[in-house]
């Protein structure tokens, strides 16, 4: 079934609708690069070979592949990422993050305090640097991936946090409001506006990712071309030609994400990437101090994050973005279950990115 959201739907579909899990071949790409093994590894092939629906939409490992399967046709291929961002030494592994979070391409983020406040992935699941996004992913599959590799779903201020620049204590989420609305409208009201490219000399004062996060659409200059014929014309930019957007098949919509990390500007201070741009990302909303995440335990979900279709023209009320992008926004409430019951809602533009507590 579908639940509309101003021009945007959210798809809740049966396991006949989807097609097969990832492919094995990607699972053992995912546990080589995060070095995992044993009972750890075993469980994360499970989940992502046998998980019905969740895909990259690329269907090969070859990497110079950019067109997959379900009307998908990705910006740039992997192998273009690699050369102009990972050979020429734009984003780079870093020794000291690694020994503090005891895990690969995860990020160090400050609290209040300066001292390093959570462990969040750097790229969006598979946190690997360009390699595309996995998508259709329900949130509790989701969390359940993060546990497999020793991590969990981030909570929504700690992603903020890794966008924004620091963590931000618990209390951002006023609590004290009684209501998801009232809470929402509390928090935003407060909040600090700030966008995770503005730590970067020459973007202090920019306040929009179009152009310099991955936002698909046919005027950037980077698209292949077959990818650019691909753009439906429309009030949605990005769009997959034959993708209706009151209704978002899984085989028509197509994912047609970037290389994680492509748009290597795109980064917060601590160099975690894409916060703008690219997919959504589910992270988990507490509605109270007692589902923070923390092992099983889990809130609501909330979708963060500006996504490869530009959202920028559509308004609420008053005129203003329905969806704005900046670090610390609290976006509309969407999802109506527990993280943990949440086995069916998922999206072609929506993945996430794990976090974890600092060893």
């Amino acid at each position: 079934m579908f639940r509309t959201l101003g021009l945007i739907v959210i798809a809740s579909l049966g396991s006949g609708a989807l097609a097969a899990a990832e492919s094995p071949a990607f699972a053992d790409k995912v546990v080589r690069e995060h070095d995992l093994s044993g009972a750890q590894a075993e469980r994360l092939r499970n989940l992502l070979t046998k998980s019905y629906g969740i895909t990259r939409n690329i269907g090969s490992e070859d990497p110079d592949a950019f067109k997959g399967p379900n009307n998908s046709f990705h910006p740039v291929t992997r192998a273009q990422c690699r050369e102009q961002v990972l050979d020429s030494g734009k984003i780079k592994a870093s020794s000291k993050n690694e020994r503090i979070c005891q895990a690969k391409w995860m990020a160090p983020i400050p609290g209040a305090d300066g001292k390093p406040a959570v462990c969040v992935d750097q790229f969006e699941f598979p946190n690997i640097p360009c390699e595309y996004p996995l998508v259709w992913v329900p949130s509790q599959t989701a969390h359940q991936i993060c546990q497999s590799m020793g991590k969990r779903l981030c909570n929504s201020h700690e992603w903020e946090g890794a966008c924004a620049g620091s963590v931000q204590p618990t209390s951002v989420y006023r609590f004290d409001v009684a209501g998801d609305g009232p809470r929402r409208n509390a928090v935003n009201a407060a909040r600090e506006k700030v966008w995770a490219f503005q730590s970067q000399p020459g973007l202090a004062d920019r306040t929009k990712s179009q152009g310099l996060c991955g936002v698909y659409t046919p005027d950037d200059p980077d698209l292949l071309p077959e990818a650019k014929a691909n753009i439906q014309a429309g009030s949605i930019p990005g769009l997959s030609k034959g993708c209706a957007p009151d209704k978002s098949a899984y085989k028509t919509c197509g994912t047609n994400t970037w290389p994680a990390g492509y748009k290597y500007r795109c980064k917060s201070a601590q160099d975690v990437y894409d916060m703008h741009g690219n997919v959504a990302e589910v992270t988990n909303l507490p509605s109270h101090q007692g589902n923070l995440a923390k092992g099983s335990t889990t809130g609501f979900t909330e979708r963060k994050g500006s996504f490869f279709v530009d959202r920028s023209g559509l308004k609420g009320k008053g005129g203003a973005p329905k969806y704005p992008d900046d670090c610390r926004v609290r976006q509309p409430y969407e999802h109506t279950k527990e993280v943990r019951l949440d086995t069916g809602h998922s999206f072609y533009q929506e993945g996430f990115r794990c976090c974890k507590d600092v060893p």
